[in-house]
């Protein structure tokens, strides 16, 4: 296939790839044999990740799971160039990574060599700021490797055998994939801002009503309901990684008042923000 696949960060045990189709005339890739254990967020396009009988289809909010030692094709579906952060672990990784996860049913059954999950607002945040840490250079090797495990546990808890999702047709890919990853990039990198629904239709280009029922049809949660998760989450792991007070995270995270931080927290993580960042401190000494 023809691609820019560059390195943007290595650790001892994995590297992460910054993959972009440059295919124009090609509908199907010729067959290539991966080598590694890969975790694939499809950042752009439409694509078919074609692996014996199966064909996966994969676009914005689909993460691709795959293991070593497989033949696979890529068929082409949407005129907007594939894009891809491709999560690639060493072989001594994989080894270890079997032990602990090897009771899932994909790696025990040895003819189930790829699948497909769906995202939520959390693991797509996760790989947002793992990107913008690098970019940045901001980022320190353990913070980078314990967001990148958190990747792993959140992504493979969540394997179950692969079923399309019917409602997202073919039609509405064409039409719409765009509108839903412009929408996603807008929140992702304005989470702490006061966003309005407007805002955010008009930078996708889309009346509010026709908005609201894209991003749940395709996302399974309301533009709200993402946003909060994003700011969760992020509030989530500054009080795992930062010793900064809980008022300052709250705002920090686009919060406008500690009670609803509180109350929005402890819906999500059944407790107070105090407390959990206690719980997590005892643990990590234990």
């Amino acid at each position: 296939m023809d691609a820019d696949i560059h390195t943007l960060y290595e650790s001892d045990f994995y590297r992460i790839m910054d993959f972009r189709c440059k295919c124009i005339d090609c509908r199907t890739s010729k067959p290539e044999y991966n080598t590694t254990f890969c975790i694939s967020f499809v950042r752009k396009g439409n694509f078919l990740f074609n692996v014996f009988r199966e064909s996966l289809d994969s676009y914005n909010g689909c993460v691709l799971v795959t293991k070593p030692g497989y033949e696979r094709t890529v068929t082409h579906t949407h005129t907007v160039p594939d894009e891809c952060t491709i999560f690639e672990f060493k072989e001594t990784f994989f080894s270890e990574l079997l032990e602990h996860y090897g009771g899932i049913p994909f790696f025990k059954q040895k003819d189930w060599d790829s699948t497909l999950i769906r995202t939520n607002a959390e693991t797509e945040f996760l790989h947002f700021q793992i990107i913008r840490l690098i970019l940045n250079r901001s980022n320190s090797k353990l913070q980078l490797d314990n967001m990148v495990m958190e990747v792993i546990e959140k992504v493979l808890r969540k394997i179950t055998d692969y079923k399309p999702d019917h409602r997202i047709n073919a039609r509405l890919k064409q039409n719409h994939l765009i509108t839903i990853e412009r929408a996603k990039e807008y929140l992702s990198q304005h989470f702490t801002d006061d966003i309005s629904l407007m805002q955010v239709a008009t930078y996708c280009y889309v009346s509010p009503f026709h908005f609201s029922r894209l991003f749940k049809t395709f996302t399974g949660e309301s533009p709200h309901q993402y946003l909060l998760s994003l700011r969760l989450k992020n509030a989530e792991l500054l009080l795992r990684n930062t010793s900064q007070p809980v008022a300052d995270i709250a705002f920090a995270s686009g919060f406008n008042s500690i009670e609803h931080f509180t109350a929005a927290f402890r819906q999500r993580y059944d407790c107070p923000p105090a407390a959990y960042r206690q719980q997590n401190e005892v643990a990590h000494h234990n």
